[in-house]
């Protein structure tokens, strides 16, 4: 720690001298534009950093070595000798060459003895200092003028045997007391640049004297920004036999951007091979992906979950940038610090780029508040900077940054809401009102995603009141609507959902019959008749439900005949088949069910095969597998059920070990526990079905308390409860059983109570009670007993009235009436009826393979004595 803190002391009383050459009116050779510039530019460089600096440019080889040797002899005694050469180099049978102003072409063995080679720089150096550094921008290509471009320094082979000279420089190997640094790798090209200087002489500027840094990281920073900024096309060799540690500035804290650079550089190369072929296919720069990869801390995460975070940063910086262009700013000054951090972002210097909106946020809301005459313009350039904020944000996947700068952008677009709005502004509001409102959404806060959702439909509402023809807000207005409806979903309103959904439809039919409607038109029209079945599934309505989901299949089927390139509508086909056939299996058609869940299964491993990194597709697969499963569990075979269950799981744990944030990994990761603990229990493994069961629980119970008013979620917990109430009745622990009943009743009751039309409430309601009254019975308390069974049939009687296509319904009511049977004095009556319900779904072919033995059992109880 002294040896550190005395460092600067010590850098400040040595003694530095560098040798500067630079060569670009070439005789026989191609010229170059910049060596002269970089020269001149790496003198100021190091004389800032206390260097005796000579410089030497456009000299032949014979005034090239007397510099040399004119460095000897001066800079003899120097604790540190640098040499910086700007030119044409080449290797020839692995010897390196600088080349003066008067190599000559044509044959290899003409260009050596022409040229100076890196071993008398490496000696001259090695006399004059202890510590020696060599830096050569000398990789450029051609200079014979042949090349591609003609705008390298290095050489390509002439026609002359093995030994012609080969493109760039080649390795030093360990060289005692130097480091070199190369502009190129070995054997590669380096660019002469476009500007005044070279990429890695601007690199050198920019990096060399970074404050606190030993001189290989320095280098290490240079090697990485030329790398970044070429995005992966020229990447600097470093090469060092220093002794000691040499700093060639006074110490001073890392910048963001050096960090980034540093860190980069201990990245292996697989990793950064995926960074770069995502920044190649997005057309970015490379540091903002790298910078996400740091932030979030995605090297150490499963490559499929580091793929779908990048991609997502990706995106959101193609939507910051996209906005910085759009977004123009009346103020010269917030257009600049706008214009700094878009320059910040594409180095990955995401809290300079931060720094940089602040104030230009900052400069806009002084202005408005001292110019009121400006005061709109102002205020729309200080919500657009913020929503900029929030992009740049989100490309570094910091989404509580995100989530406060929404805030601040939306509360400046609410000031100035109104009918004077212009349309493109009013369009960015909504936009981020979508954007605020998907961000809750994804981390579970239903309610004020709901607020979000509806704040933006409102928005768009009042656009179409005013412009009722613009098709493109009457989009806005619908999917607005479609958004909260899902929301009312998820808290139980059926009715409000409904109304949603149905107003949706009738601008969404609109828009689809259309002339030249685009496909997302006509695609809405499947969403909202699909979210339409969902609501009539919950009602019970089985028949409307699958009339309203195969009207949205065949929409898809139509779509991706039409447009085969687009996986998303395939992926949405999937989705459908899924509804489609859970509606056949409710309506009693398990093996109908089980040939679209195969179509939607066999569809989901082609796209996943084609697009591995989705996550979201592995999601799909599971809930395949989820659904295959249901069905043999249905068709009495739990092992190929078993099967199928543990594909399942084994899926989710995955995706949950990647993102445990992600709320619906963890929900269905809890549904295939509770999947699979049926099989067990199917296959007499009870114990292993209750320990299945109890890790479900779990996982359901810290959903829902994270979000309360997710009544599914609240619903998920309460059949857990019921089913391990199931597993203890049947290993007679009566007591455990009331408690896991007596848990799901409370619940039940509360989501009955607030959505009495919910039909699945409803069945879990009298399923709970029927089950607290087998254990009143088994307890010794009749009377209990018979009361609990009757408020249950009295609910199955309902629900089977209201909806007598409904499988799952009838066969509750045959349950029930079995049940109610053991307390009636006539109890062969409640069996008859049971029997005369199973014999019509029988006739009708709708009756479960697995419960067909119910007829026989309850026939023999009938005709006991």
């Amino acid at each position: 720690m002294i040896f550190c803190l005395l460092l600067p002391v010590q850098a400040l009383a040595e003694r530095r001298v560098a040798l500067v050459l630079a060569a670009e009116d070439y005789r026989s050779l191609r010229k170059l534009d910049n060596p002269v510039n970089d020269a001149v530019a790496v003198e100021g460089l190091l004389s800032g950093l206390g260097f005796e600096v000579t410089v030497e440019t456009n000299r032949d080889l014979r005034r090239m070595r007397r510099a040399l040797e004119d460095f000897r002899e001066d800079g003899a005694g120097a604790d540190v000798a640098l040499l910086f050469y700007a030119g044409h180099g080449v290797e020839i049978a692995g010897v390196n060459y600088l080349l003066p102003v008067d190599a000559q072409a044509g044959t290899a063995a003409a260009v050596a003895d022409s040229a100076l080679p890196l071993a008398e720089v490496q000696a001259a150096l090695a006399s004059v200092a202890p510590i020696g550094i060599v830096l050569l921008d000398a990789c450029r290509e051609d200079p014979w003028g042949g090349g591609a471009t003609g705008q390298g320094r290095s050489a390509v082979a002439l026609d002359d045997a093995v030994d012609a000279p080969r493109p760039g420089l080649g390795r030093v190997g360990r060289a005692d007391g130097v480091l070199f640094a190369f502009s190129a790798a070995p054997g590669e090209v380096a660019a002469d640049g476009e500007g005044k200087d070279s990429p890695f002489t601007e690199a050198l500027l920019r990096n060399f004297a970074t404050p606190g840094v030993e001189v290989r990281t320095a280098l290490t920073l240079v090697q990485q920004d030329v790398y970044d900024r070429s995005r992966g096309k020229q990447l600097p060799y470093i090469e060092s036999g220093l002794p000691k540690l040499f700093f060639a500035a006074q110490f001073g804290e890392l910048g963001e951007r050096d960090r980034l650079l540093v860190a980069m550089a201990g990245l292996p190369a697989e990793l950064r091979a995926e960074v770069e072929a995502l920044a190649r296919e997005k057309d970015m720069p490379l540091a903002p992906l790298y910078g996400a990869l740091m932030s979030a801390d995605l090297a150490g995460k499963d490559r499929a979950a580091r793929a779908q975070a990048l991609v997502q940063s990706a995106e959101s910086f193609l939507r910051f940038r996209a906005q910085v262009q759009l977004l123009a700013a009346d103020d010269p000054k917030v257009a600049a610090f706008r214009a700094e951090a878009e320059q910040a972002l594409d180095l990955g210097a995401f809290d300079l780029a931060r720094a940089a909106l602040d104030k230009a946020a900052r400069l806009d809301a002084e202005a408005r508040d001292a110019l009121r005459d400006n005061y709109r313009a102002r205020t729309l350039s200080e919500a657009q900077t913020h929503a900029l904020a929030a992009s740049a944000a989100k490309a570094d996947l910091r989404y509580d940054l995100a989530m406060a700068d929404l805030a601040r952008a939306l509360a400046l677009y609410a000031e100035l809401e109104g009918a004077a709005l212009p349309r493109a502004d009013r369009e960015a509001y909504t936009d981020l009102l979508w954007d605020q409102g998907d961000l809750l959404r994804n981390i579970g806060n239903t309610r004020f995603a709901l607020r979000s959702y509806r704040a933006w439909e409102a928005v768009a509402a009042a656009r179409v009141q005013t412009s009722p023809e613009d098709a493109d807000f009457l989009r806005n207005w619908s999917v607005a609507r479609v958004n909260v409806g899902d929301m009312l979903l998820l808290q139980g309103d059926l009715d409000a959902a409904e109304a949603e959904f149905r107003a949706a439809l009738v601008v969404d039919e609109d828009l689809a019959v259309r002339p030249n409607a685009p496909l997302k038109w006509r695609h809405d029209m499947f969403v909202v008749q699909s979210k339409l079945g969902d609501v009539a599934q919950l009602r019970g309505d089985l028949a409307a439900a699958l009339a309203l989901q195969e009207a949205g299949l065949a929409v898809l089927r139509l779509l991706v005949i039409e447009y085969p390139a687009r996986d998303d509508v395939r992926r949405d086909q999937g989705l459908s088949l899924d509804r489609v056939g859970d509606l056949r299996k409710l309506a009693g058609n398990p093996r109908g069910a089980l040939v679209v869940y195969n179509e939607a299964m066999a569809l989901r491993q082609a796209l996943l095969a084609r697009l591995p990194e989705r996550d979201d597709l592995r999601g799909d697969l599971a809930s395949s597998l989820d659904k295959i499963g249901d069905v043999f569990l249905a068709l009495n075979d739990p092992k190929a059920a078993q099967l199928r269950f543990k594909a399942e799981v084994a899926l989710l744990e995955a995706l949950v070990a990647k993102d445990a944030g992600q709320t619906k990994w963890q929900s269905d990761l809890a549904m295939g526990y509770a999947k699979l603990g049926e099989a067990r229990a199917a296959l007499d493994a009870p114990a292993e079905a209750v320990q299945l069961y109890t890790r479900s629980l779990e996982v359901r119970m810290k959903l829902a308390a994270l979000d309360p008013a997710n009544g599914d979620w609240q619903r998920s917990v309460a059949v857990a409860q019921s089913r391990l109430g199931d597993f203890a009745f049947k290993a007679k622990d009566f007591a455990e059983a009331e408690r896991r009943f007596a848990a799901a009743l409370a619940i039940s009751q509360a989501l009955t109570a607030a959505e009495p039309a919910n039909a699945l409430h409803q069945q879990d309601l009298a399923g709970t009670l029927d089950r607290l009254g087998d254990v009143a019975l088994m307890q010794g308390d009749p009377l209990r007993a018979r009361d609990l069974v009757q408020q249950s049939y009295a609910i199955a009687q309902t629900m089977a009235a209201r909806d007598p296509g409904n499988v799952e319904s009838q066969m509750n009511l045959v349950a029930s009436l079995v049940r109610v049977a053991i307390y009636e004095d006539d109890p062969k009556q409640r069996l008859r009826e049971a029997l005369v319900v199973l014999k019509a779904l029988q006739a009708e072919g709708r009756l479960d393979p697995g419960r067909a033995d119910w007829i026989g059992m309850i026939e023999a109880q009938v005709a006991a004595p």
